[in-house]
Order: C-alpha cells, then sequence, then structure tokens
C-alpha cells in the first residue's frame, strides 16, 4: 500500500498515514509531498495508489478544499476509509518583539487566528502556508508576530507565549486513486 499526503515528517497528515499503515497492513510506504495539489494535480501518475486527506482540507494555492477535491475528482478518487483522530495539539503563539506585524497559518486553521484577532486589539497582515510546519518555520524566519501551529514542534524563545492551545479531532479520508475514465 503506498499512501501519498502531506509531508514532512512533522504534519499531521504524515502521522495520521502512518498511524493508518499501522492498524491496517503493517506494511506501506509513505509519499510526502509539499502540498497536496501537487498530488491533485498528478493523479494520472499514482493510479492504484492512496491519498490520505484531511476533511478540513483548505489549499493556500487555489480556492479549493475537500470538497472540491471530493467532487471535482470523483472519477478519479475513491472513498474507501475515513477516521477520525486526535491533532497533536495547536496552539497560537506570540512573539513580544516581533519584528513585523504578520501572522502565519494554514487556511485550515485561519478561522482559529481570525477569532482571536477579533477579540484583540493586535492588526495584522495574515499569511497563508501549505501546512502548520512551513507556517512555523516562516514565522521563525521572518521573525513574525503570530503563529498557528502543532505545539510539538515548536520552541518558545524568551520574548514568545502561548496565547492559546486548542484541542482538535480531525476526520482523515482514504481515497484509492483510479485510472481517469475516458
Amino acid at each position: 500500500m503506498i499512501i501519498h499526503t502531506l509531508g514532512p515528517a512533522e504534519t499531521d497528515s504524515c502521522e495520521a498515514a502512518s498511524d493508518y499503515l499501522r492498524h491496517q497492513c503493517d506494511k506501506g510506504t509513505l509519499v510526502l509531498h509539499d502540498s497536496f495539489e501537487s498530488v491533485i494535480n498528478h493523479l494520472d501518475a499514482f493510479v492504484g495508489d492512496f491519498l490520505l486527506i484531511p476533511a478540513a482540507f483548505k489549499s493556500s494555492r487555489r480556492n479549493i478544499d475537500w470538497a472540491d477535491v471530493h467532487y471535482g475528482c470523483l472519477e478519479q478518487l475513491k472513498l474507501v476509509d475515513c477516521f477520525h483522530a486526535q491533532l497533536d495539539p495547536l496552539v497560537l503563539v506570540r512573539r513580544k518583539d516581533a519584528a513585523h506585524a504578520i501572522a502565519y497559518t494554514h487556511p485550515a486553521t485561519a478561522a482559529l487566528l481570525k477569532k482571536y484577532l477579533q477579540n484583540s486589539d493586535r492588526s495584522v497582515e495574515i499569511r497563508y502556508t501549505d501546512s502548520k510546519y512551513l507556517a512555523y518555520q516562516n514565522y521563525r524566519l521572518n521573525h513574525a508576530q503570530l503563529v498557528v501551529t502543532n505545539k510539538k514542534i515548536i520552541s518558545l524563545g524568551e520574548q514568545e507565549t502561548i496565547e492559546k492551545t486548542y484541542a482538535v479531532d480531525m476526520v482523515w479520508c482514504v481515497y484509492k486513486i483510479l485510472k481517469r475514465s475516458r
């Protein structure tokens, strides 16, 4: 069994796919991609393999989400399994000495950030990334003010605080990738 999903290894998608393989057959291969779009745009190259994608998927590159993938790829993706699993806790981290009034998030977690911003007096530019892992990397690299990411990957500095922690249960969808009917 070959499962395509979002990488790198620090992503919730990689963890969910690894858990799925352990429970299903204890054998298989994970193929990690930089974005879900890189799988969706090349389904013909992965016929016979599987795609694992969260129901909360939203693209940072195109105006698509899980429903668009589910219905838009109906001929090439057959839903074969669903499961739910707790994500690693999500955190909203704030840097007190930020160089830029920028917040990084994945589009799927943007609602958490926007709700936080509604209840604060902060005005920031929101930038989207392909994963929560990349959101954190960009936050660090650009010395940004806020980020929504996974708790397990953060390393807080002296000027950083966890403003909010979120416990999230996620639905995961497993699709068999089919040959396109012509």
